[in-house]
């Protein structure tokens, strides 16, 4: 081989030496099952098909022949930590005994058969104990791993195999108990049963981001990476062991649910990937079959909030802001078989584009829909970006737009209360805002409460809907995403859409879908999905017969660098081969 052959390998090496990637994804939607086949040592035990050698009817066929080739001689299994497990080693880190304490001290609750579930628990405190003795060898004043020899980090992944052990242990004792809480639900209060150990995991887990300690609640707003913190302890014990071993480092996740835990690893590691992991609403609702109605809608107000204000923003989960910055989405359709080659296929292409970007081309969905996240950043709303973008039936984009207020209008995010209240400026601020009582009162009641010292030069804007409005639509300064795209066809005379696709980073709310519908889209792709009614009142009503597809691929930043090759594919061959 020659010396330009050993350089080529070296730069693949060295994107294959260290991948972190974490999952994310609602209860149901399938992270465990990733994990599981991202685990998988042996290539051959993998659900996947045999290409075609011959015979093809699409490109895509071709692209899975290049990708599973390139797979069999490249397949390296992933490392799996399970944020349960890195929960768990805070809570053991305290002892038995301020388990038993917090579960005696819990309010607002009521646990069925406490006393069993007390008794049971009780079996595992020897155990657990151990455990809090062991972390004292280990733990800094400041909470963190230490960093010493590598004969310490052994032994820190000796105590992560122990606590893992404990925490399945741990975790089948408070799945046999419910308990009865109050959750908001939609805006309104309501009694629902709930499952022990998704509410008490729950609770340990807001703890340790808002004070560091699994026990106590207080917030101090300085905790809201310890979780984070914990694992990538956890990940550097095992990168430096597989060093010493000379093997590559490839960590999976299981599972991220706090989307600041998510940025952690993605402002530090050019190597992390967060997976999203979904499927439809009727599928999920059949994998959760153990779970009762009452206990789904505990779980998806955990998960899946409405909307979190003040410290609840840091500390709790929140499955739909991860879903937003997710870099993969992965789609777990409903499968009538145990394999699963659809979820297998779409994982074995990213990690072979994590190891050797460019190897493929994107999916003309992709394609779509990288330019709507593109679109979204234009976007002046206070709020949430969107973006979205208008095709034919053959993927030829039409138009594009973002969710801003109307062309020649200012945004809301380059306003100022200041601006209004002090210069009266009409410029920016219409003569409703500036001549209005009512709502001069408000605003100036809302500037009393700025002060601008602690913003350190950032503007105080405002949401107009907010002041004037909370509920009613039409009164939002804005254009959603979906109609400034279908108003730009009509402004600048552009050719009818009807049987096109719609891609949007958030699916339509009920106007923009009954203006898609009447369009005649086809299909809408869709990352985030709008918790209105608009699927089941409007799309799926009528002749049209309009499809709604959840977005599956890399998006944003990871779409550049999976994409990229990082030789031509040219030159990289003919180094290859040079003797």
């Amino acid at each position: 081989m020659s010396c330009s052959s050993d350089a080529v390998n070296t730069i693949f090496e060295e994107r294959s030496d260290f991948i972190v990637i974490g999952l994310t994804g609602r209860t149901g939607s399938g992270c465990t099952t990733v994990s599981k086949i991202l685990s998988q040592n042996n290539f051959n035990k993998l659900a996947l098909k045999t290409p075609k050698d011959c015979d093809f009817t699409e490109n895509e066929q071709r692209k899975y022949r290049l990708v599973y080739n390139y797979a069999k001689c490249n397949w390296t299994p992933f490392r799996v930590i399970e944020m349960s497990t890195v929960l768990a080693s805070f809570v053991f880190q305290e002892g038995y005994s301020p388990i038993k304490k917090f579960i005696n001290e819990q309010k607002n609750i009521e646990i069925h058969r406490k006393d069993k579930l007390l008794s049971e628990l009780e079996t595992l405190s020897p155990s657990i104990n151990k455990i809090s003795e062991d972390f004292k060898n280990y733990i800094g004043e400041n909470g963190r791993l230490k960093k010493n020899s590598a004969e310490i980090k052994i032994a820190e992944l000796k105590l992560l195999s122990q606590i893992s052990k404990e925490t399945i242990r741990f975790k089948e004792v408070l799945k046999k108990y419910t308990l009865t809480q109050q959750i908001n639900i939609k805006g309104d209060n309501q009694e629902c049963i709930a499952q022990a150990y998704t509410y008490f995991f729950q609770q340990f887990g807001n703890n340790v981001r808002s004070s560091g300690n699994p026990f106590n609640s207080s917030f101090s707003g300085k905790n809201m990476f310890d979780l984070a913190q914990r694992a990538n302890d956890f990940i550097k014990a095992i990168r430096e062991v597989q060093r010493l071993k000379k093997e590559s480092t490839l960590i999976c996740i299981d599972a991220l649910r706090n989307p600041y835990e998510a940025t952690y690893f993605q402002d530090r590691y050019s190597a992390f990937y967060l997976i999203a992991i979904d499927t439809e609403d009727e599928e999920r609702g059949r994998r959760l079959a153990g779970m009762n109605k009452n206990q789904i809608l505990s779980l998806d107000a955990m998960e899946y909030p409405n909307k979190l204000t003040d410290e609840k923003t840091f500390n709790q989960q929140n499955i739909a802001a991860c879903l937003e910055i997710a870099d993969i989405h992965i789609y777990n359709p409903k499968t009538s078989i145990k394999e699963n080659y659809y979820l297998t296929k779409q994982l074995i292409m990213y990690v072979m584009l994590m190891k050797h970007p460019g190897l493929v081309t994107p999916s003309h969905i992709e394609r779509c829909m990288q330019i709507a996240y593109n679109a979204k950043l234009n976007s002046g709303c206070l709020s949430r970006q969107v973006g979205a973008v208008i095709t034919d039936n053959n993927f030829s984009i039409k138009a594009i737009g973002w969710n801003d207020v109307p062309s020649g209008q200012v945004s809301c995010n380059l306003r100022d209360v200041n601006s209004l209240c002090v210069n009266r400026d009409y410029n920016s601020h219409s003569k409703f805002e500036i001549e209005n009582n009512e709502f001069s009162d408000k605003i100036h009641n809302l500037r009393s409460k700025i002060n601008y010292s602690r913003l350190k030069g950032r503007l105080y804007p405002y949401c107009f809907k907010d002041i004037h409005d909370k509920k009613n639509q039409v009164h939002t300064r804005s254009l959603h995403a979906e109609e400034n795209a279908f108003l730009q066809i009509v402004k600048y005379g552009g050719i009818g859409i009807k049987e096109g696709a719609l891609f949007t980073t958030a699916s339509p709310c009920e106007l923009c879908s009954k203006k898609a519908y009447q369009l005649g889209i086809k299909e809408i792709y869709y990352i985030d999905p709008y918790p209105g009614i608009s699927k089941d009142h409007i799309l799926k009503f009528g002749d049209n017969n309009l499809k709604m597809k959840l977005f599956y691929g890399a998006i944003g930043s990871a779409y550049t660098k999976l994409y990229s090759q990082r030789l031509s594919i040219k030159d990289e061959l003919k180094m290859l081969n040079e003797e």
